[in-house]
């Protein structure tokens, strides 16, 4: 008898990762490819759509049966089809029917959302945190965001939901979103603006993290004031939500250990005492396979094999 497994699809802005997962979360087989981001939407939909047909193709080697597609798309996603925008990453990526425009290539039942989303889904089924209210950050390009709810994704009203990293605030006098000052992309950006050491135009995130533990006083300081945001931001959602887990994902937080700890020490110093308590941070277990994992699981939920 063949074993049931949906394909996973995390868009990413510089690459798409894949991958035939089964019911019980785990990777049967995983790949990826570039996006590419800059070109056109015609070309990201036909990458995923290629992705896909090879994994189809790996799925009949290893006589499994795929039922159902999911992909984990940045930016708001309507009736798990629809990508209405608000993904900067990604060109001319608004309004895209992405759920219809993959059915008519690839012809299986095909689910669209949130990667934050995806991310958190693909954590929480391999590992199973039951019963419990779960916060997930993605930190990279952007800051990605979802929430669990006693073992459910909570989308809000309209399936609007979950945009943790877009929450505006005044910085300096101007109005920027959290996602602005404590993501990889406002690391490097810090960075760049006070390099004058012929780095700043090779400089990335795992770079900076490299000089920062290598005790070069601008990684460190950079290092140091991002870190500070991101806790501000953590700080302000345990005080509202008093959630029973965080769980930190994205490009940032693979640094290693020291910058999760680093996290803790400062969220430690400005939440509320009384709704931190038995509050737990962590770092992300499936790393760069959360996102694919999570869509396969979010399709075969979906679809109705």
């Amino acid at each position: 008898m063949e074993e049931h497994v949906g394909i996973g699809v995390d868009l990413g802005g510089t690459s798409i990762k894949y991958g035939l997962v089964n019911t019980k979360s785990d990777i049967i087989w995983s790949s990826k490819k570039p996006t590419p981001a800059k070109i056109s939407r015609d070309e990201i939909v036909q990458n995923i759509c290629e992705a896909i047909l090879e994994a189809l193709q790996m799925a009949k080697m290893l006589n499994l049966k795929v039922v159902s597609v999911g992909v984990g798309t940045p930016g708001l996603v309507k009736d798990k089809n629809m990508v209405l925008g608000a993904a900067d990453n990604l060109a001319d990526w608004e309004n895209v029917p992405l759920g219809s425009l993959i059915e008519s290539q690839v012809r299986l039942p095909t689910f669209i959302a949130n990667d934050a989303d995806m991310m958190a889904t693909g954590e929480f089924s391999k590992f199973g945190f039951v019963d419990e209210t779960l916060l997930f950050f993605t930190l990279g390009t952007g800051i990605g965001g979802a929430l669990i709810i006693k073992g459910e994704l909570f989308q809000g009203h309209y399936g609007m939901g979950g945009e943790l990293g877009m929450f505006p605030m005044i910085i300096n006098g101007e109005v920027l979103n959290w996602e602005d000052v404590a993501s990889t992309s406002a690391m490097v950006r810090l960075y760049q603006e006070q390099c004058d050491n012929g780095l700043k135009d090779k400089i990335d995130g795992k770079r900076i993290v490299q000089l920062f533990l290598e005790g070069q006083p601008l990684a460190v300081q950079v290092v140091e004031q991002v870190s500070t945001y991101i806790a501000l931001g953590i700080s302000g959602y345990v005080n509202a939500l008093n959630p029973s887990k965080i769980i930190i994902g994205g490009g940032i937080s693979s640094a290693g250990e020291f910058f999760i700890d680093m996290i803790r020490s400062k969220v430690a110093e400005f939440a509320l005492k009384e709704s931190l308590e038995n509050v737990s941070i962590e770092g992300a277990k499936l790393g760069n396979s959360a996102g694919f994992v999570g869509a396969a699981i979010y399709s075969l939920k979906h679809s109705k094999y």
